[in-house]
């Protein structure tokens, strides 16, 4: 004997067919449409995996997101401001902590630039010893954001790993 008439529950049993049917009457207030309210959310500019630097303003519809407006820049430090009024080696100190993980990615610039200005030019020694700094700076660098990558993917271990490895370049660094 078969409760329904439709071809999935006509292969199925009697207690079977009882809880397809209950199965389908859940789904069926499941899937009730609900009358929501549109909402303003902010989110930011403090998420953990940003370090304050973006603000999300979004539009929800329910749980549904309709309408988002990113907001970037709120680590602005007004750099550019105070250089106007110091010399080149006060500026490269400014410069310096810009990014103070990796350092001479902003100074290298910088010096590049200030020296292209005054029409000087560094000696073939410093221009190997500052390209030598600058590529341990950025392997530095990688590693650690490779081992924060780890972190914002869950493990622990591989930041471990990456200021192990990121505290052997400083040390080079450190030595030259």
């Amino acid at each position: 004997m078969t409760i329904l008439n439709d071809p999935v529950s006509a292969k199925l049993g009697n207690r079977q067919q009882l809880s397809y049917i209950a199965s389908q009457a859940a789904d069926a207030r499941l899937n009730v449409e609900l009358e929501t309210e549109g909402m303003t959310l902010n989110i930011g500019p403090q998420h953990p995996a940003t370090h304050g630097t973006l603000r999300i303003i979004a539009r929800l519809d329910g749980e549904q997101v309709v309408w988002a407006e990113p907001s970037c820049g709120y680590m602005h430090r007004g750099y550019e401001k105070l250089t106007e009024v110091r010399t080149f080696p006060q500026v490269t100190t400014l410069v310096n902590r810009i990014d103070w993980l990796g350092s001479f990615a902003n100074e290298v610039p910088f010096i590049l630039a200030a020296e292209k200005l005054m029409g000087v030019e560094a000696p073939p020694r410093a221009q190997w010893i500052r390209t030598i700094l600058f590529e341990l700076s950025r392997i530095a660098n990688v590693s650690l954001f490779l081992g924060d990558l780890g972190v914002q993917l869950g493990a622990i271990t591989p930041v471990f790993l990456a200021f192990r490895d990121r505290e052997y370049v400083l040390n080079l660094i450190e030595s030259a």
